[in-house]
């Protein structure tokens, strides 16, 4: 499927994978409560999130920028930083080399703007997927030692880099690498390497985005001149203008929202909502995200990231490092649409390609008995594999390696399961790639088309030989139960403080049983509206809806349990709270029919 096709392909008949209804159990509720004086039910949900101690606690719903750790504490800051002061000091030429997607331009944007505030010889390049390839190509490297640059900092990659930062070596460019992706088994030639993995698990670094380290570089950067006075005669750049591009980076990167990154997503949401920034501001009107919609996580997670990621998938990502470096609405606003016009052909391709590879799966005869799957085509398109594996993996619960084939090399991406570490099962089966990388639930990597079928097999049943069976029960984790008579303003403020919600963070989910359905009427995209009302509740019905959850009228028609979470809705200038159900089966259903 290439860049343009708008094809509606049919999808195969294949309904969500069944999950088992798990409700989280905790013995620390209680005393986490009582300890933050706060209500039993959001002891509960900070304990079922890994609050296990009231200081922890109190950084979760009090947290604020003060409580960021010390960035010298990242092993080679130090280095980085005397580097970069000397590059500033000297006039020498800087080039900010990022990645092709949302945390790589975020990242670029943020050194490039922070850099040129101090008066640096700034440049950047992003990547172009077809014609540069992952990572940082050679001939990048030689163009850059012609154009004069003596400082490569690469941004979301580099920490695999062996050929290209030394040849960087060989021509005299020096490199600071500010990554996060896992380590090799040998580190590349660098001036200062940068990545949290580097500090040991545990670490307060150890699962921030790229863009949050790049955030914690420039930190140590206007540190270390504040020391030296360098301020003393202009003006000092306020860092917390730049984190509503920090908090789009780390949401789209689907980093952990805990520890430092929710310190910087929760000040980087109320940063954006005043859309100081031309290019975020005209991002966000494209997007349909209005000035009056209180700004969620999950508008940059799906609203903004995806927009930002078509340019990296389909075209130039410089367009998108451009609109975030923008200071005219204006032409912000233009650039903003050409990123809108390119998702909406992205959604289009994507859609094909995932039923192209569903229809893959299904001829597959022992489909249920495999362990993961390698799925490949040489009519794919390398810019959206990643995003169809991710699907292929909600609607199956197996790992997945999605790869566009093109003059017999393959270029893909892989998605994997909770509890499953993919890039370690990967680096098992290196001989079979050119390269890879990436994190544990997501990676990327070249192969041979040759060798797809043994990597396939492989993925079979071998690859997972070492993980225990109960990691391929899907299940839909639930925080507790919860009377519908109790759902309340009081219950949804308290709520608000354990936000912004996302990966590392789930949305709480809630179960409430011996429920009756009213008023059941269908919607699109296989959507259902209702109304539930609880047995004995004395309160009004509570407005419910649910998208693709795979059930028959003719199920709601006895007593129900459901699974949901809460949101707010508004309609016409009222304001209600609202049930979004995750499942919704008869009451006794065998546990995974929902």
């Amino acid at each position: 499927m290439k860049l343009g096709d708008r094809v509606e392909a049919p999808l195969p008949d294949l309904p969500p994978v069944s999950r088992r209804w798990a409700i989280r159990e905790t013995d620390q509720a209680d005393a986490i409560a009582e300890q933050l004086d706060v209500p039993p039910l959001l002891g509960r949900l900070l304990a079922n999130r890994g609050v296990d101690d009231p200081a922890l606690g109190k950084l979760w719903l009090d947290g604020s920028l003060r409580d960021l750790p010390d960035p010298f504490g990242l092993t080679d800051m130090t280095l980085a930083v005397e580097r970069v002061l000397a590059a500033l000091a000297g006039g020498e030429r800087i080039c900010v080399h990022g990645d092709y997607d949302v945390d790589g331009c975020t990242s670029t944007a943020l050194l490039v703007g922070f850099l040129g505030d101090l008066g640096g010889d700034v440049t950047w390049y992003a990547p172009h997927r077809q014609r540069d390839g992952y990572g940082i190509a050679l001939h990048t490297v030689d163009r850059l030692a012609g154009d004069g640059v003596r400082l490569m900092i690469t941004c979301d990659t580099g920490i695999s880099a062996h050929e290209a930062l030394e040849r960087c070596v060989e021509l005299g460019i020096d490199v600071v690498v500010c990554d996060h992706h896992m380590l090799p088994e040998t580190l590349p030639p660098a001036v200062a390497l940068l990545d949290p993995k580097r500090d040991g698990d545990g670490n307060p670094y150890e699962e921030l985005a790229a863009v949050g380290m790049a955030f914690m570089l420039a930190i140590a950067v206007r540190a270390e001149l504040r020391k030296r006075a360098f301020f003393s005669d202009r003006a000092e750049p306020d860092l917390r203008e730049w984190l509503d591009v920090v908090a789009l980076g780390t949401v789209a990167d689907l980093a952990p929202l805990r520890g430092i990154n929710r310190l910087l997503v929760t000040t980087g949401l109320k940063v954006m909502s005043r859309r100081r920034r031309p290019g975020i501001a005209a991002l966000l009107d494209a997007s349909g995200v209005g000035s009056d919609q209180p700004l969620q996580a999950s508008h940059l997670g799906f609203r903004l990231g995806p927009r930002i990621n078509a340019a990296g998938r389909l075209d130039d990502p410089g367009v998108a490092v451009e609109l975030l470096l923008a200071t005219d609405y204006d032409a912000a606003r233009t650039q903003a649409d050409r990123l809108d016009s390119l998702n909406r052909q992205r959604q289009s391709v994507e859609r094909a390609i995932f039923a192209s590879a569903l229809k893959q799966c299904m001829e597959l005869p022992d489909l249920h008995e495999r362990r993961g799957l390698v799925l490949w085509s040489d009519e794919w398109h390398s810019g959206v594999v990643g995003i169809v594996a991710s699907r292929i993996v909600s609607h199956l619960h197996k790992p997945t390696l999605v790869i566009a084939v093109k003059d017999g090399v393959g270029t893909g991406s892989g998605r994997g399961i909770s509890g499953v570490d993919l890039i370690a099962v990967l680096r098992r089966y290196a001989p079979l790639m050119q390269r890879f990388g990436g994190h544990r639930m997501a990676a990327g990597l070249t192969i041979d088309a040759e060798n797809l079928p043994a990597l396939r097999d492989a993925f079979a049943h071998e690859a997972f030989a070492d993980d225990t069976d109960d990691l391929w029960l899907a299940q839909l984790k639930c925080d507790a139960e919860l009377p519908l008579d109790s759902i309340d303003d009081g219950l949804w403020a308290a709520m608000q403080r354990l936000g912004p919600y996302g990966i590392g963070n789930p949305e709480p989910v809630f179960v409430a049983r011996d429920l009756a359905a009213t008023g059941v009427r269908t919607m699109a995209k296989n959507g259902l509206r209702m109304e539930l009302r609880q047995a004995g509740a004395s309160g009004r019905p509570i407005k419910a809806v649910g998208f693709g959850l795979g059930v028959s009228l003719d199920e709601l028609r006895g007593p129900l349990e459901a699974a949901f979470c809460l949101q707010e809705n508004h309609w016409r200038g009222r304001r209600s709270l609202e049930l979004r159900l995750r499942s919704i089966r008869p009451m006794g259903a065998a546990n995974g029919a929902g």
